[in-house]
């Protein structure tokens, strides 16, 4: 009998014609397609027998493939990673500076995108719900993640020791670059992707260059106080209103870290130190909670937003109030903010009224940034693409208590704000 070596076996069982091929190209296909219900509509909306149907197999075809949802919602994280620590390797392995390395990897993922966006590639999942996975799953998932964070940290790294990145906390800067690619499938549509060479032109141009015209110097600021308030005690209305305002501040933490399929209602009550009783009074389902956790959030931004407006003067100084404020709540005792990866967990009735809310404050954002390209404070930018790129800056923003404690807020936001607004780049502007 012949035996095959290593490498003709691996060729062998490459071959279209043997049905291990044929049952990797199949199971494939069902991760691409959960992925992409699952990003889109949340996995508590999603069911096996929908993504079934979406592929034309039966219930009982999909079970030769997987043996649960959470197994499937697991097998499609693991192709994430995958797919993200094979872009990260091949951008390391190139050739260039470390800010080229960034750059390669950049690109290598929008473009993927386009691809996926135009059916010419496979889709993955935005892990969203790492934390309702089994315990053993979700460190597999979380130790992969820790491999992918290394080796992009060592690409800034690399182009901080050869001068063609800036040198600050490299883990801030790696944050940064990564809620500009974790965001990207939250925005970047069939739109973009037909106009994907200067969109991502832009993205980079933002990333390697920054947003102001000359380098901009961060300073102390006060910051606004959204507790201001002079409470009557024996006020019932009042005493329910913070009543409602602990739920959902300690919601929002609920549902950010655990998801929205990890969090239980009775696990927040515990949080609190209330009755089950007395937590249903004020909360009536958990999809409810999530809901009064968006409108919360869309308010306190709306506010800080607003606030950065009457403060500053020119648009580059309101956008800087404007996103210091917001970095600022999602570590202080009002935050954190709800984040968007929760949406597709909502009713499609509440879905669109939080996008359309949300809308309202990203023009005052893009306001902010329009006014500083026509006064000259910031370069000639895209305003829409600044704005989506500030828009995960913020939404990934509680991750940094994860790698750096937030005890000096000036030289937090001056690191992490500082790649959107100076660049990555150490080539001076002008000052």
């Amino acid at each position: 009998m012949r035996v095959l070596t290593p490498d003709l076996a691996k060729k062998s069982a490459l071959s279209p014609f043997t049905k291990g091929f044929q049952h990797q190209l199949k199971f494939q296909a069902i991760l691409s397609e959960a992925s992409q219900l699952f990003n889109w509509q949340g996995s508590r909306a999603t069911t096996l027998g929908e993504i079934a149907g979406a592929l034309g197999l039966t219930k009982t075809c999909l079970y030769h493939y997987v043996k649960t949802k959470d197994d499937l919602i697991y097998q499609c994280y693991l192709a994430s990673c995958d797919m993200w620590l094979a872009t990260a390797h091949r951008s390391n392995q190139s050739k260039g500076s470390g800010l080229e390395k960034v750059v390669c990897m950049v690109e290598d993922h929008f473009h993927r995108f386009v691809k996926t966006l135009k059916g010419e590639s496979a889709c993955f999942a935005m892990l969203t719900e790492v934390s309702a996975l089994t315990p053993a799953h979700g460190e597999e998932i979380r130790k992969r993640w820790k491999q992918i964070f290394g080796c992009c940290q060592s690409m800034v790294e690399e182009g901080m020791a050869d001068g063609s990145i800036a040198k600050v906390n490299p883990k801030v800067v790696t944050l940064a670059i990564f809620s500009v690619l974790q965001w990207s499938q939250v925005w970047f549509d069939r739109r973009h992707a037909s106009n994907a060479t200067y969109i991502i032109g832009c993205v980079v141009d933002i990333l390697a260059h920054g947003m102001a015209e000359k380098h901009h110097q961060f300073a102390s600021i006060r910051y606004p106080n959204s507790t201001d308030c002079h409470v009557d005690h024996f006020d019932k209305k009042l005493q329910n209103q913070m009543k409602r305002e602990a739920f959902y501040r300690v919601g929002a933490q609920h549902f950010n870290y655990h998801g929205y399929k990890g969090t239980s209602l009775d696990g927040i009550a515990t949080a609190l130190h209330v009755t089950k009783g007395a937590f249903y009074h004020h909360i009536s389902s958990k999809e409810e909670l999530l809901y009064q956790c968006f409108k919360r959030s869309i308010a306190l931004e709306r506010g800080l937003l607003l606030a950065a407006g009457k403060t500053a003067r020119t648009g580059l100084a309101r956008l800087e109030l404007a996103l210091r404020y917001l970095l600022h709540v999602q570590h202080s005792d009002q935050g954190p903010l709800i984040r968007y990866r929760a949406l597709p967990s909502l009713d499609e009735q509440h879905r669109k009224d939080i996008l359309k809310n949300s809308k309202e404050n990203s023009a005052l954002l893009g306001g902010y940034i329009n006014e500083g390209v026509e006064r000259g404070s910031l370069r000639g930018i895209d305003a829409e693409v600044a704005q989506h790129l500030l828009s995960g800056a913020i939404e990934a923003s509680p991750d940094l208590s994860d790698h750096v404690a937030y005890d000096n807020g000036l030289e937090l936001a001056a690191d992490y704000l500082g790649v959107f607004v100076n660049g990555l780049s150490v080539q001076q502007k002008a000052r």
